[in-house]
């Protein structure tokens, strides 16, 4: 199916970030990721480069007479523990559960653009704007091996940091890393190999008292579960503590069936069909991943 898309890059500054809470994940660790963790950062990866790019963005939009309030950096750890998979990261699930109910009380971020850019006239906000994410007709479009069209305009403020943090073929690459990263997924659920450690994995958790059948069942059974406290706050602790024993349990059981094996097992025969046609650019998306990660480092020295 085609699609276009307006590729909203700029999503997580305008709301401060994207929010999590806890402690810091694992980078990778032993769970298994597509491409070798390609498109994963660690929190403190992540957390570097967004400050980076924030100011990047905010001398973009000085440039062109405009203010631009740096969003706080947000902490990434949540994010950085989540696995494509439903893998659970021991140290964060026991801890953190699947982080639903406690991202859920966090909040989102504020926007510290936000009261400045509702003051401005109509004329006005819109130049901001535009700045800062660009304009339709200036976009460069990207088909992706899925079908999917994602455009963006090179012009804007969020496209420009992110030239000068990463590189000039970031955005293609990244998007083009993400697209072959869901294809992995959706290969790896769909073989024999994971869908018997899937069955062994239920198995177990129905000798722990949970009828699920599916990995992605007691993530969707919880947030509906916290859908329905509304604002009530002690059904919402009461969500969490039945969320913070789930998970335990749902850790035991990928434990006590080796799931993460069973699934870089079958990713390794899914990838070793799907990387040849695109060696290059993941090669290429590597190099300037650690590019800006030598200069993030050399930053912080």
């Amino acid at each position: 199916m085609r699609r276009l898309l307006w590729l909203a890059a700029a999503a997580c500054f305008l709301v401060a970030g994207c929010t999590a809470s806890g402690h810091e994940g694992r980078a990778g660790g032993e769970l298994p990721r597509p491409l070798s963790g390609a498109v994963h950062f660690s929190a403190g990866q992540a957390d570097a480069l967004r400050g980076m790019e924030e100011k990047e963005i905010r001398s973009c939009m000085r440039e062109r007479g405009h203010v631009y309030r740096t969003a706080p950096v947000s902490d990434p750890r949540r994010l950085a523990a989540e696995n494509p998979y439903g893998l659970l990261d021991a140290d964060w699930a026991e801890d953190d559960g699947y982080g639903i109910t406690a991202g859920h009380l966090a909040g989102r971020p504020q926007d510290p653009n936000a009261s400045y850019v509702s003051s401005l006239p109509k004329a006005e906000r819109a130049a901001w704007e535009k700045a800062l994410l660009g304009e339709e007709e200036n976009h460069r479009t990207l088909a992706l091996p899925d079908g999917m069209e994602i455009g963006y305009d090179p012009r804007s403020c969020v496209e420009v940091a992110s030239s000068t943090v990463y590189g000039k073929r970031w955005t293609e690459l990244r998007y083009l890393m993400e697209s072959l990263t869901n294809d992995i997924v959706t290969a790896v659920r769909d073989t024999p190999r994971f869908r018997d450690a899937e069955r062994a994995w239920a198995d177990c958790m129905a000798e722990r008292g949970h009828g699920y059948r599916k990995l992605s069942e007691p993530r969707s059974e919880t947030e509906r579960r916290l859908e329905k406290t509304g604002q009530d706050p002690v059904a919402q602790r009461s969500v969490g503590r039945d969320e913070l024993a789930l998970a335990h349990d749902d850790l035991a059981c990928q434990r006590d069936t080796d799931l993460a094996r069973a699934v870089a097992e079958a990713q390794a025969k899914v990838e070793a069909k799907s990387r040849g046609p695109w060696r290059r650019e993941i090669e290429e998306y590597r190099t300037l991943k650690a590019s800006a990660l030598v200069t993030a480092e050399r930053a912080a020295a």
